[in-house]
């Protein structure tokens, strides 16, 4: 009776092991349970084969422990620790799921080669913190469960229980049981991906939801690729010239017109400045900012929305003052895949899609030919205009690889990164550095530098350049706010902000509180940029003899990506009025602007506070859709870059009335004038405009294929070969 008892005991606990791994899957795999994933439509059949992928795999696993372990109690305390470590794998693809905004793949491993120096340990903090805010212990649950069961069944006689060694028949048959499930469970998903478009970055989120989340990591891990493209050099190359711009002539995807590269101020409107009066209608505004020099700024972490709130933009003002002197793109959104900060870097400096499955500054190789990527440069063009040209940055030089990549694939003159920034400034040791910075500058940013001292040292790199009458294109890259939201040098402990009120405090996450708490920081920033800060905060003074007198500087400001702040604080900065569709648009608007100082100054009185800065030249707004890709083309075509005809142009001029889109190229998220949506799922729209569901079809498999394409072209580096 005692040893029926236990055996009855110890097949529940097995049966429990393949069942309670298996449901755990779908807490990260599902919409419903996990809002850091865009699933692609649900069937029926693709959930039934996910179960039989989940099932084969614990089977197999199940049988092989029977294999190796003989002792039913040794056996349940193995499953019990495989239990914990597949529990703990789902919480850590979850914590990737809630940084990367899409499903992992072991492609993906790439990113954490940036060195993380105490970076690192915030993003463990906060998400060990999630696993009670965002009720992410629930992907412990098997492991409870089991282990009640486990220290239970000490009371069941289990620890005597013996089992036959299992025959050459028994074990053949479970073999064939876990072969005929593997074969099965292929054979489906085979079946349910016919005739699909689906694009690169969006594979292992179709195959963990369709062939199972266990199965597809090992498949995966095993280099297994379920939709291989037979490479063809010649069609991709077809195919992507019919999306190229860089045409006298061509037709626009969107609307089905035709439009030129050489834009028109009459193709323009709400533009005006000093630049732009004396032209005629008909006259081109391409290279109005010739021999000019360019600042390009990009912002980390910059989200649209916060220009939209009142109680957050009032301590916006400096750069609220410095858009009413430029022209803005209001309906700005980012173009980032895994690589988020260096994609939008990508996006902006070569107008190329990311290819949203790697980093491409990590995949990178100048020793390797099929990695030793080329294709046209911002810095490259400026270069053969005989330009200086140099980026910097208060991260490690290692960070993304920019040591490599910015000089060797964009073809800046040189990176000045931290190690480079701290040499200069007469500091032989890197610690004794960032100490002495953190002092002067009242910044402790941890191992990075401050975005003050960075500023500063930038200034007098360019000032130095003006006053030697030398051409330059200078790329500053930020470093705060970074996710998530450390080294805030007004608000280490951001419970004693004193910018908003408790109620409000109380009603979002900390995550989100540190985020808001950073405009006041990030305010400065847009005074670093033109003058001679005395002072930070409340021991800052103005002086119009400290406002940089520089000539001829074109200034052009654009956010990197979004903030991935938690869907349900978004709507609460919104009154709780916004759809999930409508706080994903919300996440991948970010902003930019073109800012081009005169001589004579401006003073405005800005929410309580006297603001000057130089009349700018160029001002108006676009409300049209615009990515960073289109920025490229903006740049290039402002300027009058060298740009030649082999060159690929795919974004649209950002001042022009053309049309455009914008594409996620991690989500896979889609924003027109028209419509936002997804190209994962059919039935997910918010439409905008009058648009037939046939129209918004055929825009995203107009994209779809320009999308595998380019990203078929990336990858092989063939435009190198294009050119």
């Amino acid at each position: 009776m005692q040893e029926k008892e236990s055996k009855k005991t110890y097949y529940k606990f097995v049966i429990a092991f393949i069942v309670l791994n298996v449901l755990a899957t779908y807490i990260v795999t599902t919409e419903a349970l996990n809002r850091y994933i865009i699933a692609f439509d649900y069937t029926t059949m693709g959930v039934i084969n996910s179960l039989i992928g989940n099932i084969a795999f614990l089977l197999l696993v199940f049988f092989l422990i029977t294999l190796v372990v003989k002792k039913p109690k040794s056996r349940m305390f193995v499953m019990l620790s495989l239990t914990f470590a597949l529990n703990t794998s789902l919480f850590a693809i979850n914590v990737y799921n809630r940084y990367y905004g899409t499903s992992f793949t072991f492609k993906a491993l790439s990113i954490f080669r940036n060195p993380s120096e105490g970076f690192g340990f915030t993003i463990i903090y906060e998400a060990i913190r999630e696993l009670v805010t965002y009720y992410r212990v629930i992907l412990f649950l098997p492991f409870v469960v089991l282990a009640i069961m486990y220290f239970k069944s000490k009371k069941k006689g289990i620890k005597e229980l013996e089992i036959k060694k299992p025959t050459i028949k028994l074990a053949l048959s479970k073999f064939l049981l876990v072969s005929s499930l593997v074969v099965i469970n292929l054979g489906v998903f085979g079946t349910t991906i016919q005739g699909k478009e689906i694009i690169e970055s969006a594979k292992p989120t179709y195959a963990t939801q369709n062939l199972g989340l266990y199965n597809y990591l090992v498949l995966d891990l095993m280099g297994f690729d379920y939709d291989t493209v037979e490479v063809n050099e010649e069609n991709v190359k077809d195919i992507l010239d019919r999306y190229n711009k860089n045409k006298d002539e061509y037709t626009n995807i969107i609307d089905g017109k035709k439009y030129s590269k050489n834009v028109k101020l009459s193709d323009v409107e709400n533009i005006n400045g000093q630049l732009i009066d004396n032209l005629n209608p008909e006259d081109s505004i391409n290279g109005i900012l010739k021999d000019y020099n360019l600042v390009l700024v990009h912002l980390e972490t910059f989200n649209h929305f916060l220009l939209e709130m009142p109680k957050v933009n009032k301590y916006l003002y400096n750069l609220k003052a410095l858009l009413e002197e430029s022209y803005v793109f209001n309906n700005f959104h980012t173009n980032v895949g895994l690589g988020t900060s260096f994609d939008a870097e990508l996006a902006v400096l070569t107008g190329l899609l990311p290819n949203g499955t790697s980093t491409l500054s990590w995949d990178f190789d100048k020793t390797i030919p099929e990695k030793n990527f080329d294709f046209q440069s911002v810095p490259k063009m400026f270069n053969e205009l005989g330009y200086k040209t140099n980026s910097f940055h208060g991260n490690s030089e290692q960070f993304y690889n920019r040591i490599e990549a910015h000089p060797n694939l964009f073809g800046f003159n040189k990176f000045n990164g931290r190690d480079t920034i701290l040499k200069d400034l007469g500091y032989e040791d890197s610690l004794e550095g960032l100490l002495d910075l953190k002092e002067k500058y009242g910044h402790d940013a941890g191992m990075w530098i401050s975005d003050r001292a960075t500023f500063k040292y930038f200034n007098d790199k360019i000032n130095y350049e003006y006053e030697m009458n030398e051409k330059f294109m200078s790329f500053v890259i930020t470093m705060l706010p970074h996710t998530p939201f450390y080294y805030d040098p007004y608000y280490p402990n951001p419970l004693e902000t004193d910018l908003y009120d408790q109620e409000f405090i109380k009603s979002i996450d900390i995550v989100t509180l540190k985020y808001l708490n950073y405009m006041k920081y990030y305010n400065e920033m847009f005074k670093y940029m033109f003058e001679d800060v005395n002072g930070y905060g409340t021991d800052y003074e103005y002086s119009e003899d400290n406002l940089y007198k520089r000539k001829k500087i074109a200034y052009v400001f654009y956010g990197d990506h979004g903030s991935a702040l938690k869907a349900n604080d978004i709507n609460t900065l919104f009154n709780n009025e916004l759809s999930s569709l409508e706080i994903r648009q919300k996440l991948l608007q970010t902003m930019s602007f073109i800012y081009v100082p005169g001589e004579n100054t401006v003073t405005k009185e800005i929410d309580g506070h006297t603001i000057t800065y130089r009349e700018g030249l160029l001002k108006g707004e676009q409300n049209l859709v615009r990515g960073q890709t289109d920025l490229y083309r903006t740049i290039v075509d402002l300027f009058g870059l060298p740009i030649k005809d082999s060159d690929y142009l795919f974004g649209v001029h950002g001042m022009s009335t053309e049309p455009t889109y914008s594409i996620d190229n991690k989500t896979l998220d889609i924003v027109t004038d028209e419509f936002f949506g997804t190209v994962r799922n059919s039935n997910s729209y918010i439409i905008f405009n009058n648009i037939t569901l046939e129209e918004i079809e055929r825009i995203k498999l107009a994209i779809i294929k320009l999308k595998k394409n380019s990203d078929i072209a990336m990858n092989n580096n063939m435009y190198k070969s294009f050119k």
